[in-house]
Order: structure tokens, then C-alpha cells, then sequence
């Protein structure tokens, strides 16, 4: 599968006012103009969008993965946060670009690197959801900042 770069429309953030631990909080046009990487996981059946960061930082902190880095010469610490991504059933809440929004080296690293993101995403979600199970969310420092805390229904955790 090629990945696909989108925007989650405006209206979806406004809808879900109430998410917590989101990037750019309150900010809904900020929210709908940031890159998101569409990530199928075949396990849970759910369309997971990775935000693209312009300043993520180390991806791989002493506590674990938190993204995967695509630097380039004028973004340098840029990369896809896993911390930060949201789940979208809902086609209607996406937008394809006409064209391609981010370099064109950033998207080359993203199409080349794919299946080893999908592969450290599902590392993560699964390592989410386990520590969901157990209730150590906020213990846990890979999954305190975790914008899936928004998503435990979906995710069948109780």
C-alpha cells in the first residue's frame, strides 16, 4: 500500500472539542493544515493518522519510541509523532491535497521507510493499549502524553 498523506478536516476537531492531549489544543486551523501520515493496522480494523511534526525531536527517547524521524535540510528534527495520533473512521473527515503539501524528500523518506513505520506504530499501539489494560497509562512515560486516551472505546479497553 502507498501512503497516503491527508489533512483531517476542521470540522472533525471541533466536533471532538473535548479530546485531550492533542497537538496545537483549541486551535482548529492549525489542527486541520498539519500533515497526517493514514496508517491501516489490519488487527483493529481502525484508520489511524500519524500528525507529521516539523520539531519531533529524538524519536527514540531512553523510555522507548515515540515517532519516526524524516529530516530534511531545513527540518532537520522533523518526524511523524506516534504520541499524537488520532483514530478517523470516518472518510468525510479527510482531505486529500491536490498536491503534494510537504517536500518532495520528506515524502520520498516516508514511501521508503513505510513498512518499518507501520511496523514501530503497531509496537506502539500495542504497547498503548497493554498498559491501557493494566491502567498505567500515566505511569508509563511513553504513553502519558498519549493523544489515544481519547480513543479506549474504540479501542475496546474498559
Amino acid at each position: 500500500m502507498e501512503p497516503k498523506l491527508c489533512f483531517i478536516r476542521e470540522s472533525y476537531f471541533i466536533n471532538h472539542s473535548e479530546f485531550t492531549k492533542m497537538l496545537d489544543t483549541g486551535n482548529t486551523k492549525k489542527q486541520s493544515r498539519r500533515s497526517h501520515l493514514c496508517v491501516m493496522i489490519a488487527q483493529s480494523g481502525n484508520n489511524f493518522y500519524i500528525p507529521l511534526r516539523n520539531n519531533l525531536g529524538a524519536d527514540m527517547r531512553k523510555f522507548g519510541r515515540i515517532g519516526h524521524a524524516i529530516p530534511s535540510q531545513k527540518r532537520k528534527s522533523a518526524g511523524l509523532d506516534y504520541r499524537y495520533a488520532l483514530i478517523v473512521n470516518d472518510e468525510s473527515d479527510i482531505e486529500l491535497p491536490v498536491e503534494q503539501k510537504i517536500p518532495n524528500s520528506h515524502y520520498q523518506k516516508i514511501k521508503k521507510d513505510y513498512d518499518v513505520i507501520k511496523t514501530e506504530f503497531t509496537v506502539y499501539l500495542n504497547g498503548f493499549i497493554k498498559a491501557a489494560k493494566k491502567r498505567r497509562i500515566e505511569k508509563e512515560p511513553l504513553y502519558k502524553e498519549s493523544s489515544l486516551v481519547n480513543f479506549l472505546s474504540i479501542l475496546k479497553i474498559k
